[in-house]
C-alpha cells in the first residue's frame, strides 16, 4: 500500500501560510487524522511483510510532518521577536521589574556557615520531618519530657514529627561517622515548635547546630570556638562572653551563653533588659548518653551549641518584629541590599 506524498507536499504549502502557532498544531493533528490514521486501520488486513513495509513509511512521514511543524514554529517565534525588536529594545533592563535582596536571615546563616567552613567543618542539613528516636531518644530526652507531648510538638504520626530542634540533624551525623577519631558537623535548617506568633515568637523558625567530638574536648574548646564565633557574628572584637549554667537533656554541664550588650555597651537598655547581657546561644558538653546512644568509639569527648538564627538576625539588625522577616516586604529586604 502506498502512501500518497503528494498529499504530504500540500500540507507543507498550507503550513507556511500560517502565521500562529496554534493553528500550525491544529493543522498537522487535522492531517494526520485524515490520512494517516486510517492508513493504520488498514494495516490489520495487510500480511506480516506489508504491515511491516508501511509501518515503516508511516513512521518516516510522522517524522517529516513534526519537522515541518517544528521549522514553522521556529519561524514564528522568531518573526514575533523581530516585530517586537522594532519597537522594543530588549537588551534594556524592564523599569517595573524591582530586584529582590537577600534576606537577614540568610545573611547571617552564611555567614556562621563561612565562619565553620574555615575551620573544615561538615556542613549538613536534613529533611524536616524526622523520627521520635533522632529528636528525642538519641539525645537523652526522656518519655516524661514536656517537648514529647502532643500539644507541645508538631506530630505526624507516633513515630514521625517535624523537628523540634537541629539537633536530630546531630544526631544523625554523629551515628554516620561514629567510625571517625574527630567529627565536625555544623547542621541548619528550619525547627517547629508550637508557639503563638507575636513580635518575637515563631511556631517556625531557623536555627543551626554545632557539634565537633575527638578525644581531650572540653569547656576551654567550647569557650574558645564560642568566644571566636559572637565576635565575628557582630564583628566587635571588644565584646565580652558570660556562661550562665544551665539544662539542656543532651548536654552536661550545660550553659546559657550571653554577650556584653553591644547597643548600650553595658550601661543598660530596653533591648538587655537593664541587664547589659543578651543571651545569644545554648552550648556544653555532649552527655555521655548520647555518645553512648550514637554509638560514638570509647574515650572520645565532645562540644556542641545551638543557635537561634532568627534571634541573631533581629539582634544584629535591630529587628523589632520577628514576623518582618518572613512576610516578603520589598520595602524592608531593601535596607540589608549591601549587606552581602
Amino acid at each position: 500500500m502506498k502512501i500518497d506524498l503528494e498529499k504530504l507536499k500540500e500540507f507543507e504549502k498550507e503550513i507556511e501560510l500560517i502565521a500562529n502557532e496554534k493553528n500550525v498544531y491544529d493543522k498537522r493533528n487535522i492531517f494526520l487524522k485524515n490520512y494517516i490514521s486510517p492508513l493504520y486501520k488498514k494495516m490489520k488486513d495487510l500480511d506480516e511483510k506489508e504491515k511491516k513495509d508501511l509501518g515503516k513509511n508511516l513512521n518516516e512521514i510522522k517524522e517529516k510532518i513534526e519537522k515541518i511543524v517544528e521549522k514553522r514554529i521556529n519561524q514564528i517565534k522568531k518573526e514575533r521577536i523581530l516585530k517586537i525588536k522594532s519597537e522594543y529594545d530588549l537588551n534594556l533592563p524592564a523599569n517595573f521589574f524591582e530586584t529582590g535582596f537577600v534576606n537577614p536571615l540568610d545573611l547571617v546563616k552564611e555567614q556562621i556557615i563561612n565562619f565553620f567552613k574555615k575551620a573544615n567543618f561538615k556542613i549538613l542539613t536534613a529533611s524536616e520531618v524526622t523520627t521520635v528516636d533522632y529528636n528525642f531518644d538519641k539525645l537523652n530526652i526522656k518519655q516524661d519530657h514536656p517537648a514529647r507531648s502532643m500539644s507541645d510538638t508538631f506530630f505526624i504520626n507516633e513515630s514521625k514529627l517535624l523537628r523540634v530542634h537541629n539537633t536530630a540533624v546531630t544526631a544523625m551525623a554523629l551515628e554516620k561517622f561514629n567510625k571517625e577519631n574527630e567529627i565536625k558537623v555544623l547542621s541548619y535548617g528550619n525547627v517547629y515548635r508550637k508557639d503563638d506568633d507575636d513580635a518575637t515568637h515563631s511556631h517556625q523558625f531557623n536555627q543551626i547546630d554545632m557539634v565537633w567530638v575527638k578525644k581531650g574536648m572540653s569547656l576551654a574548646n567550647l569557650k574558645w570556638i564560642t568566644d571566636k564565633l559572637v565576635k565575628y557574628i557582630f564583628d566587635d572584637e571588644d565584646i565580652k562572653v558570660r556562661y550562665r549554667l544551665s539544662h539542656f537533656p543532651f548536654t552536661e554541664p550545660s550553659f546559657e551563653i550571653d554577650v556584653s550588650c553591644f547597643f548600650c555597651k553595658s550601661k543598660g537598655c530596653n533591648i538587655c533588659k537593664k541587664t547589659k547581657w543578651i543571651e545569644v546561644l545554648g552550648a556544653g558538653l555532649l552527655h555521655p548518653n548520647v555518645l553512648r546512644n550514637t554509638n560514638i568509639k570509647k574515650g572520645l569527648s565532645g562540644i556542641a551549641f545551638g543557635i537561634g538564627i532568627d534571634r541573631i538576625a533581629m539582634l544584629k539588625y535591630q529587628i523589632s518584629d520577628i514576623r518582618r522577616m518572613y512576610n516578603n516586604d520589598f520595602l524592608f529586604l531593601k535596607e540589608f541590599k549591601g549587606d552581602r
